[in-house]
C-alpha cells in the first residue's frame, strides 16, 4: 500500500543501467550500439532479447516481450511494479524512502481500523484484566519478546473495541463489514470476545485479520479467524511470511507449518524461517512470493489425515509452479511444539535436514493400505503413480518408469503408453505465432513507437495526420501526447514507467516496444502516407455506402464526384 511520487521513479529509473540490472540475470554480450541475450521469457535458442543502452529498453522480436528496467524485473522475478522498484534500488544502491501514509485511498479505512485493533488489543493484554491471559502464554513458553515479535494482545468480553474505535471515528457497520465486531441490536460486541489475539499481516506486512484463541477452560471453538473481507482473503496470505522474509533469504528455506500457533512456537525455540497456511488451498499470489525467495520449500504439516491431505494437495501445487518442496512428517507427535518437548530442538532439525522429496513421499504413501504381493493392488499402485507423475518433467518421469519397469517386471514401453493416456490435461506448450501484419499495422505500430521515443515525432503526427481509424491506438496517441505536453519531454523508458498500469493499452505498448528497433524521420513520414492512403480507402468505401443508400440522384453525383477526387489522391 506504499506510495512512490512519480519524479522518485523516474530518478531511479534514470539512475538504473538496464544493461547492468538484466546483466545481473542474464549473460550479455554487445552487439553493436546495443547489447543482446538469452531471453527467459521463451524456449529461446539464440540470443533474441536486445538491449537498448541509449532508451533504456530491452525487446524481443520473437515472443513480443519488452518494456524498461522496471518491467524486465517485474516479468522476471514475478513480482508487482512496486516490488520491482524496490529490487532495482537494492541493486543499485538507492535508498528509498517510501510514504506509508498515502495508501490505498479506498481500503485506508480498513487498515487504519485494524492498526488500531492491533494497539487495543496488545494494551488489553498488559493490565490487569490480561493477567490470566500472559500466564497462559508464559506458561506455553511465549515470552514477552515473542508477544512483541508477534504484537499478541487479548480482546475483552465487553464493548471495549466497539467504544475506543468510535472513539477514533469509525460506525459500528466499518467494524462489522471488516469482522472485528457483531451486532445485537442496538449493541454490538467485540467478535473475539476473551480470547487471545494473534495479528495475521498480508504479504506487505499490514494487519488484515486476526486469530483469536482460548485460554480459558470453556467448551467454545479452540480457534476462531476473521472472515473473508476487501483486505483479506486467507488464500492470498502467509502467516508470518513478512516477519520471516529476511531469516528465509538469510536460511536459504521457507518452512511451511499448518497454523500459526506452530509457527509461533518454533519461532520461541529460535527457529524464524517459518511461515503457516491460513487454509488448505495456496493461491498463485503466494506461490510468486515463494518462488521470489528462491528457498528451498519445506513442508511441515501436522501430522493427522487432514495435515496429509493438505500436504499433497500443497505439494501438488507447488510442483506445478516448479517448486519442488521436501517434506517432513513428525511421528509420534502431534505438532511440532510437541516434537520438540519429547524428543528435542536437535532431533527436530535433524528430521529438516533429511526431510524427504514430495515425489518419495507421495509414492511412500500411495503404498500405504495396499498387498504389493497382490496383483490388483500393484495394477492399482502403478495406475495411481503413473497419473501422479503427470506435473513432472520428463527426467523424472524417465527415472520413475525404469524404476517400475525394474521392480514389477513391465515392460517400459507399456509403461509409457499407459502414462500417457492417463494424462487428462496436458499443458499448453508455449507456441510463438508470428503474426502476419498489414501495411496499415505495421505503420502504425511505427508511428506510436517513434512518439514515445522523441517529441518531434509526435509535433509531425499532429501536423500531418492526428488521427487513427481504431479506438485503441488513438487512446495509446492521446496518451503519449499528453505526456509529452505534461513533462514537456519524452522518451520511451520513462513513459512505460507511466502507462504500464494501464492494463487496457499496456500489452498493445509492450508488443509495439518489442516490435521496433531503429526510426528515422522518412520512415516516419513513408508510414504517415501509409496510414493517410489506408483512411482515404476507408473513407471511400464509407461514401460507396452512403451511395447505395441515397436517393437523390444530385446527392449521388456528388458523392461519385467525391470518391474520384479521393482516389486520385489514393
Amino acid at each position: 500500500m506504499a506510495f512512490i511520487s512519480e519524479a522518485e521513479i523516474t530518478k531511479i529509473r534514470k539512475e538504473a543501467d538496464i544493461v547492468d540490472i538484466i546483466s545481473d540475470y542474464l549473460q550479455v554480450q554487445k552487439k553493436g550500439r546495443n547489447y543482446v541475450a538469452i531471453c527467459p521469457f521463451h524456449d529461446d535458442h539464440t540470443p533474441s532479447l536486445v538491449i537498448s543502452p541509449e532508451r533504456q529498453i530491452f525487446n524481443c522480436f520473437t515472443c513480443r516481450s519488452g518494456g524498461n528496467v522496471f518491467n524486465f524485473v517485474m516479468k522476471y522475478e514475478n513480482v508487482n511494479f512496486l516490488e520491482a522498484v524496490k529490487i532495482v534500488c537494492e541493486k543499485i544502491g538507492y535508498q528509498l524512502n517510501i510514504d506509508p501514509k498515502k495508501n490505498n485511498k479506498v481500503l485506508k479505512k480498513e487498515y487504519e481500523m485494524y492498526d488500531y485493533a492491533v494497539k487495543y488489543y496488545c494494551n488489553n493484554l498488559n493490565t490487569t484484566l490480561g493477567i490470566e491471559a500472559k500466564k497462559y502464554l508464559l506458561n506455553r513458553g511465549i515470552n514477552d519478546d515473542i508477544i512483541n515479535e508477534f504484537k499478541i494482545g487479548l480482546a475483552l468480553d465487553n464493548q471495549g473495541l466497539n467504544n475506543f474505535l468510535q472513539r477514533k471515528g469509525f460506525t459500528t457497520t466499518d467494524m462489522e463489514k471488516v469482522g472485528l465486531v457483531n451486532k445485537s441490536g442496538i449493541d454490538c460486541y467485540d467478535f473475539f470476545a476473551d480470547r487471545i489475539m494473534i495479528p495475521i499481516q498480508n504479504m506487505s506486512g499490514e494487519v488484515v485479520a486476526f486469530t483469536g484463541r482460548i485460554y480459558k477452560d470453556t467448551p467454545a471453538s479452540k480457534y476462531i479467524n476473521t472472515k473473508e473481507t476487501s483486505i483479506y482473503k486467507k488464500s492470498q496470505v502467509l502467516f508470518n511470511f513478512y516477519n520471516a522474509k529476511n531469516y528465509i533469504k538469510k536460511e536459504g528455506t521457507i518452512i511451511i507449518v499448518e497454523g500459526n500457533m506452530d509457527a509461533i512456537m518454533l519461532s520461541c525455540w529460535g527457529i524464524k524461517n517459518v511461515v503457516a497456511l491460513m487454509g488448505v488451498a495456496i493461491s498463485d499470489e503466494i506461490i510468486k512470493e515463494i518462488l521470489k525467495t528462491k528457498a528451498k520449500v519445506l513442508l511441515m504439516l501436522d501430522n493427522d489425515n487432514a495435515g496429509l491431505e493438505a500436504t499433497i494437495a500443497v505439494g501438488e501445487k507447488l510442483i506445478k509452479n516448479n517448486i519442488s518442496p521436501n517434506v517432513v512428517r513428525l511421528s509420534k507427535a502431534k505438532d511440532p511444539d510437541e516434537y520438540i518437548r519429547s524428543f528435542g530442538l536437535d532431533a527436530l532439525n535433524d528430521c529438516l535436514r533429511h526431510g524427504q522429496t514430495f515425489l518419495d513421499f507421495l509414492l511412500n504413501h500411495l503404498k500405504e493400505n495396499k498387498d504389493l504381493n497382490s496383483v490388483n493392488d500393484v495394477v492399482q499402485y502403478i495406475k495411481e503413480v503413473l497419473k501422479s507423475i503427470n506435473n513432472y518433467d520428463n527426467i523424472t518421469k524417465e527415472m520413475v518408469l525404469n524404476n517400475l519397469s525394474k521392480t514389477y517386471n513391465i515392460d517400459k514401453e507399456l509403461l509409457k503408453k499407459n502414462l500417457n493416456n492417463s494424462i487428462n490435461t496436458l499443458k499448453t506448450p508455449e507456441v510463438i505465432v508470428k503474426e502476419k501484419k498489414t501495411k496499415y499495422e505495421i505503420a502504425k505500430n511505427y508511428i506510436l513507437y517513434a512518439m514515445m521515443v522523441d517529441a518531434k515525432y509526435i509535433r509531425v503526427y499532429k501536423e500531418k495526420l492526428g488521427y487513427f481509424k481504431d479506438k485503441q491506438d488513438r487512446i495509446i496517441a492521446s496518451e503519449i501526447i499528453y505526456y509529452n505536453n505534461h513533462y514537456a519531454d519524452i522518451n520511451i523508458a520513462d513513459f512505460s514507467t507511466y502507462i504500464q498500469n494501464n492494463t487496457e493499452i499496456w500489452p498493445q505498448i509492450s508488443t509495439i516496444i518489442a516490435s521496433i528497433n531503429e526510426v528515422n524521420m522518412n520512415e516516419f513520414n513513408r508510414c504517415i502516407e501509409v496510414i493517410i492512403k489506408e483512411l482515404k480507402k476507408e473513407e471511400i468505401k464509407d461514401l460507396k455506402k452512403s451511395l447505395q443508400e441515397e436517393i437523390d440522384i444530385n446527392k449521388k453525383m456528388e458523392i461519385l464526384n467525391k470518391i474520384a477526387e479521393i482516389k486520385k489522391e489514393v
